[in-house]
């Protein structure tokens, strides 16, 4: 679907899908880095938890954009999480959370998901989810600096999060309380005023109860993997018209869920 083709029938048909979507409410734990009026991501590149994902954004994006960006990638994982909520139907969650993003005004220009092989004895989720975000950048149609610098920011905020005691400790808690086994690391940009959020997701399947996903080495025997891959490019008059019946919908799970930090 191109932005030509969007008509009003289009973004009714839009809404009146995101309209269906439930999510479970949660208590309000206020962020420092989130306000009820939004949530200030400043530049020149900021790291963002947001529910099982982690999410950096480079260059100009503007704050609208990264706040929509943010929002769209919580709903779309919810409603996700709530229709399919175990660690078994990942193949189902990601294909839903793929239709959400695209009713919230975020069209993905490309999506796969499939198993994962792994050569050796460990696995590192951290690393694991990079080499999947670096194989969906490197494909992007965007000059190679801004694709680099995409990846590189990425990379940067899986860092960074090592030392931000409040949003790792958030983040580990939305992936082992609320999330059904699965994370993703994605980044954002804007290139001659088109806005492209690149994510690389990993689903996994535990045999261990672990609790702790990021920086620590999994044995490969105590999980089985799979990778989804996503390109997406935000489509301004659909998102405009869907802002707010997100942001409603979403409640207080914006507030609990998201966490900035600097990188």
């Amino acid at each position: 679907m191109s932005v030509s083709m969007i008509d009003s029938a289009t973004v009714a048909a839009c809404v009146r899908r995101l309209e269906s979507y439930e999510i479970d409410e949660v208590p309000v734990v206020r962020s420092r880095a989130f306000a009820a009026s939004g949530i200030v991501v400043e530049e020149p590149s900021k790291g963002a938890v947001v529910g099982e994902g982690i999410l950096s954004f480079v260059g100009n994006l503007s704050e609208q954009n990264q706040v929509d960006a943010m929002h769209a990638f919580l709903f779309a994982s919810l409603v996700a999480n709530k229709q399919f909520p175990y660690e078994y139907q990942g193949k189902e969650w990601y294909y839903k959370f793929v239709e959400v993003m695209t009713s919230a005004g975020w069209l993905t220009s490309q999506k796969y998901y499939n198993d994962i092989e792994i050569s050796g004895n460990t696995v590192r989720m951290d690393q694991l989810v990079l080499e999947i975000l670096g194989s969906v950048v490197a494909g992007l149609a965007i000059p190679g600096t801004a694709s680099a610098l995409m990846l590189k920011v990425a990379g940067d905020a899986i860092t960074a999060l090592k030392k931000k005691e409040t949003a790792l400790t958030l983040y580990e808690r939305n992936l082992l309380e609320h999330g059904v086994g699965g994370m993703a690391a994605g980044t954002c940009t804007e290139v001659n005023g088109e806005v492209t959020l690149a994510l690389g997701t990993v689903r996994f399947i535990r045999k261990n109860t672990a609790t702790q996903v990021l920086f620590m080495d999994w044995d490969s025997r105590d999980v089985q993997l799979y990778k989804g891959e996503s390109v997406f490019r935000k489509v301004p008059y659909i998102a405009d018209q869907t802002r707010d019946l997100i942001r409603t919908k979403l409640g207080t799970n914006a507030v609990s869920k998201i966490e900035g930090y600097e990188i």
